[in-house]
């Protein structure tokens, strides 16, 4: 059926009822309008034009319109023996936008990568010296401003400290802790052992242990390879550091934002 040849109908009887008919012939005009309304209706929204819009707009993958008709055909016609297809249709639209934002999200996710591809964040490669003074070949990540924090003792609670990071490989880590934020990092002329505690960005909390044999706190391998995990997850991480012989003695520190750390790494094994 086509259109105009419903519309006209309508637009006559409309003008036959502002034009004084008789209410007889008013009344039947009106049925008339109401019939061919329902018709339109029918023209526009029935079932099988519903089912045609259906099926054309997921082979377009045009997933919105797909769910408004499927919607609109449930509501209208639920006797349709397509809604029960269409149902399970609907589902496997839920999986598809689902992916599709997945897709979307892994694909924003590497844009971001490669533009910050140099970005090393808070860290910063060195070398380190030889006798000499000269840059050698060896390498190593640190962090570009010095970490604030607090430490407390004996003597003295909630005092200034400086933290500085050396992280030679992924199994070679070590933190310079530098009390009243002087200049000389905290010395030991045997050896002292330390429990660190450390909380990731995803909330996990680990025990570690460290020992300074000189001016460093120095993890093993396999603890190295755990505060390295973390800092390549990025976000904030807490440490909590006790002296196991001086208990006492306790050093509290955070990093706000340890994103690219990942860039500082991959431009160390450069």
């Amino acid at each position: 059926m086509k259109i105009n040849n419903i519309i006209l109908p309508i637009i006559l009887a409309i003008t036959l009822t502002n034009c004084g008919v008789p209410q007889k012939e008013h009344d039947k005009l009106l049925s008339e309008v109401k019939n061919l309304e329902e018709k339109l209706d029918e023209c526009n929204n029935g079932a099988e034009k519903l089912i045609a819009q259906i099926e054309k707009a997921f082979q377009e993958k045009d997933y919105s319109t797909t769910k408004e008709k499927i919607n609109q055909l449930s509501s209208r016609h639920p006797e349709s023996s397509k809604n029960k297809e269409f149902k399970e249709l609907l589902s496997q639209i839920e999986k598809i936008e689902e992916e599709e934002q997945k897709k979307k999200e892994i694909e924003e996710k590497e844009k971001q990568r490669l533009a910050n591809l140099n970005n090393t964040g808070m860290w910063r490669v060195g070398f380190y010296v030889d006798e000499f003074g000269e840059p050698t070949k060896d390498g190593y990540i640190t962090n570009k401003q010095l970490i604030s924090g607090t430490f407390s003792n004996t003597a003295t609670q909630d005092s200034r400290l400086n933290v500085k990071f050396l992280i030679s490989n992924s199994t070679d880590i070590s933190i310079q802790l530098y009390e009243y934020a002087k200049n000389n990092p905290v010395k030991a002329y045997s050896s002292d052992s330390y429990s660190v505690q450390m909380q990731d960005s995803e909330g996990n909390r680990l025990k570690l242990r460290a020992v300074n044999y000189s001016d460093r706190l120095s993890f093993n391998k396999t603890e190295s390879k755990k505060v390295h995990n973390a800092f390549m997850k990025g976000g904030k991480i807490e440490f909590r550091i006790k002296e196991i012989d001086t208990p006492t003695t306790q050093y509290n520190f955070s990093i706000a934002n340890s994103e690219y750390y990942d860039n500082a790494y991959r431009k160390l094994k450069e």
